[in-house]
């Protein structure tokens, strides 16, 4: 059985990197392009309101250097430094702008999700169980991460251990991490872990304070106390802390983005910065995906194809299809064609290129043998009806999923009301069917709104024998009815079937009923030919 192995992706300078550093966090270029004074040389901070008053949060590494602190109220830090620039902190922003990098991160596994409760400290969480092997081993894979987190103008610590609260305690605290940090298990796990400070264990101030407060200021010293006096004294959450952090207890992550089992991913030596060479990649990608999917003997309704721009930015371009299939000319057309359709809308922005293209299939059928018929009409039927699937799918992908629809059986009586239409790569069932009966005295065509006519009709439910519908007298020769339908009071409606001398057919109701309403109406609604 393959042991368990969390990586812990900590960035303990977020608050000055969203100020000065990171290019993919847009408030600092918003700021820097709108002119409000806001540079990498120029000291600027965040500040936020508290009960003294209103105070740094975070600074750049000029407002470092100019002597100013997090924590020092914005009256003295202006005495000080009197052209810092400041602006209000955004922990909303913050939050969106951590779960963008989680997406971003899960280039290296999946199983990817921010590190949540803690205040001031952000961090990631990563599940690489049996993803090491792809990027060298673990060594290479953590260094690979810090790497890359400093190309994106991240200050970043990594580490790998067996459970999620002893890679963040290693990530967080541990003089190696700076470089990426694989730790051992067992003994040799709580071993380092226990002389690291108190803060590792991901706990409230006012908990790490209380125990600093006693003298038990590392994980090794809480750790020699006992499990009931600590949970009397600090509450069981200490005790669950400690455990985790010592890789005794196990703790679950939620991924940020939904495990889709069959993706593949091209990792590219140089980015892509052209449409072309996007069309390209993405056409290999779907190749292969096809043969993925040949493997399992199962078709795609929906592919996903997720562009990994270097700046950390990843977009995303779904294409879909009505019948589920594994056919990969068809779906490199497809994609190609939402490639198309972003480009020419301006919403396909490369940046500085694409160093990772996956596509994964979220949606698949198991595909069933397919019979041919040897009789030429029904053969024709059939690539008809194929090509027909093919139209569709490339005109939404073109014009959008919603754009191109068909109609879906809906159990309701009410006539307008029993059909909807439905995306034509939806891939819903009908959950309910039309009864075959009553499908079969319905018309061929349903007019979007039924048209008012003028009728002679017997009394007091008769058919009529005579009406006027669109400037044209309509003679009945015979007619089939009532059938009742109930739509509320004074409104229910009596349908008949009737077709016309010259040998027309129509479906006419008459709302109202007689004895309820003084004046039936009568209208038109359907045609059968």
């Amino acid at each position: 059985m393959m042991m368990r192995r969390i990586a812990c992706i900590s960035l303990p300078r977020w608050p000055t990197d969203r100020l000065s550093r990171n290019a993919s966090l847009l408030k600092a270029k918003r700021l820097m392009r709108e002119g409000a004074g806001f540079s990498r040389s120029k000291p600027c901070a965040t500040v936020a309101r508290s009960a003294g008053g209103i105070r740094l949060i975070a600074l750049n590494r000029a407002a470092q250097e100019a002597g100013l602190s997090s924590g020092m109220m914005l009256a003295g830090a202006k005495a000080l430094v009197t052209d810092v620039r400041v602006a209000d902190s955004d922990p909303v922003g913050e939050g969106d702008d951590l779960i963008a990098l989680a997406r971003w991160a899960m280039r290296w596994s999946p199983y990817c999700a921010p590190v949540k409760g803690l205040e001031n400290t952000h961090a990631l969480f990563l599940d690489i169980t049996g993803c090491a092997h792809l990027f060298g081993g673990e060594a290479a894979m953590l260094a690979d991460m810090v790497t890359k987190m400093q190309a994106l103008g991240l200050t970043a610590r990594a580490a790998c251990a067996a459970t999620p609260g002893a890679a963040f305690a290693l990530a967080r605290f541990a003089p190696d991490a700076r470089h990426g940090l694989s730790a051992p298990d067992g003994a040799a796990l709580r071993a380092l872990v226990g002389a690291l400070p108190v803060e590792a264990l991901r706990l409230p101030n006012g908990t790490t304070t209380g125990l600093r407060a006693l003298g038990l200021k590392t994980i090794g010293q809480v750790a020699t106390q006992s499990s009931a006096a600590l949970a009397r004294r600090f509450g069981i959450d200490l005790v669950r802390a400690l455990d985790r952090a010592r890789g005794l207890e196990e703790e679950a992550i939620d991924p940020v983005a939904e495990i889709i089992p069959r993706r593949i991913r091209l990792r590219l030596a140089e980015p892509l910065m052209t449409r072309q060479g996007l069309e390209v990649a993405g056409a290999k990608a779907a190749g292969e995906m096809c043969t993925l999917l040949d493997s399992y003997n199962e078709g795609a309704r929906r592919l996903v194809l997720n562009l990994y721009r270097v700046d950390g930015v990843v977009l995303q371009l779904v294409g879909g299809s009505g019948r589920a299939h594994r056919d990969a000319v068809l779906w490199t057309k497809v994609l190609c064609e939402r490639i198309e359709a972003e480009a020419n809308g301006a919403g396909l922005d490369l940046g500085f290129g694409v160093d990772l293209v996956e596509i994964c299939a979220p949606v698949v059928e198991v595909l069933e043998g397919q019979v041919m018929d040897l009789d030429p009409v029904a053969a024709a039927a059939l690539a008809s009806a194929d090509a027909l699937h093919r139209l569709a799918d490339r005109l939404s992908a073109r014009l959008g999923a919603g754009r191109v629809t068909r109609m879906e059986a809906v159990a309701h009586w009410v006539p307008e009301q029993a059909v909807r239409p439905v995306a034509i790569a939806d891939r819903g069932p009908q959950v309910s069917r039309f009864p075959e009966a009553l499908a079969a005295r319905r018309p061929a065509l349903l007019l979007e709104r039924a048209e008012p006519i003028d009728a002679i009709a017997e009394v007091p439910d008769g058919p009529p024998r005579l009406f006027r519908w669109r400037a044209l007298a309509f003679k009945v020769a015979c007619a089939e009815g009532p059938e009742r339908i109930a739509c509320g009071e004074a409104h229910d409606r009596d349908y008949y079937r009737i077709e016309t001398i010259e040998g027309r057919r129509f479906w006419l109701y008459r709302q109202g009923l007689p004895g309820k309403v003084d004046h039936p109406k009568w209208y038109v609604h359907g045609s059968a030919a």
